[in-house]
């Protein structure tokens, strides 16, 4: 079994981390799965949340962030921490904008060093011509899409009937404890009768 070398780590000053690794483990480039908004979650909350699952890149070091467009400034996303398990990570991150900019396209960029220099891009249409073009092939292009919003959805439910009779299977447990402890008591004090 090989076990990879941990990383040696040199702190030059505030902000500043060098990591020097030599390891057996091959570089992995980033796969990235996107969540679109909700027409729901647009209705009740005026804004939309936009997420970006980066997933299985090796090693662990990794820059992303949103835009309006390639020249704009990056966007006030929100960034989840680099989990995995010293061969494989993961990173998400979230930008959730006003209703007024669901209609323009965004772009989420992430630049690793198995992906060369230049961050790589991934342009994001209106959430609105995602929804337009739902029924037309626009849609049937993008089948990471609707499989990952397939799947969240699947999980959801899963979760959801989980806990759902977790909560049940505990109020029936807490009744029949409950039972047992009155029976006890009734017994107890026709004792002392």
């Amino acid at each position: 079994m090989l076990v990879p070398p941990q990383p040696s780590s040199l702190i030059f000053g505030e902000g500043t981390k060098l990591i020097v690794t030599k390891s057996v483990i091959p570089k992995k480039t980033p796969t990235p799965i996107i969540f679109l908004p909700t027409l729901e979650e647009v209705k009740q909350k005026k804004s939309g949340t936009y997420i970006c699952l980066l997933e299985d890149f090796f090693p662990n070091v990794i820059k992303t962030y949103w835009k309006e467009n390639k020249y704009s400034q990056p966007l006030d996303a929100q960034f989840g921490p680099i989990t995995g398990n010293g061969s494989s990570y993961s990173q998400v991150s979230w930008l959730t904008v006003q209703e007024d900019t669901l209609s323009k396209n965004l772009t989420y960029f992430y630049q690793h060093e198995n992906t060369g220099i230049e961050p790589k891009e991934i342009p994001i249409p209106s959430i609105w011509k995602v929804f337009k073009n739902s029924s037309s092939k626009a849609c049937k292009k993008n089948k990471d899409w609707t499989k990952g919003l397939q799947e969240l959805h699947f999980a959801n439910i899963s979760a959801f009937y989980t806990y759902t009779t977790l909560l049940v299977k505990s109020i029936i447990y807490f009744t029949i404890v409950l039972f047992f402890l009155y029976q006890k008591k009734v017994a107890g004090s026709q004792r002392l009768k």
